[in-house]
């Protein structure tokens, strides 16, 4: 996001989905451009933890925008422990919330098909 009061917008006015390994915040984009950040709190791990955490978290979120029919500003909060972060984990959680969102490659399948 372009700065800091862009994510307290986002913080404050954006609409919110939980998952089990993150939640999810955001707001339909002011600028029409897709937009994330990723916040892993340190009470969770060291700086290799939250390191980790967004770089699993990228692919699977910026791998997303051409799915994306109305582009958001979103704020991505990884809610797991050190010990419980794995790859498939995360990709499990991102599934479920793109069905929700209605971002899932299978709902375009569906619509387009």
């Amino acid at each position: 996001m372009p700065n800091q009061p862009a994510y307290r917008q986002v913080a404050v006015q954006g609409k919110y989905v939980r998952g089990s390994s993150f939640s999810m915040r955001w707001i339909d984009s002011p600028d029409g451009f897709c937009r994330f950040c990723f916040l892993a709190k340190k009470k969770n791990g060291n700086a290799v933890y939250r390191n980790r955490c967004r770089r699993l978290l990228r692919p699977l979120f910026y791998g997303m925008v051409p799915q994306i029919a109305k582009p958001v500003w979103a704020m991505i909060i990884v809610n797991d422990k050190a010990e419980e972060v794995t790859s498939e984990r995360f990709r499990e959680t991102a599934e479920k919330i793109f069905k929700k969102m209605e971002w899932s490659h299978a709902d375009s399948d569906v619509k387009n098909g």
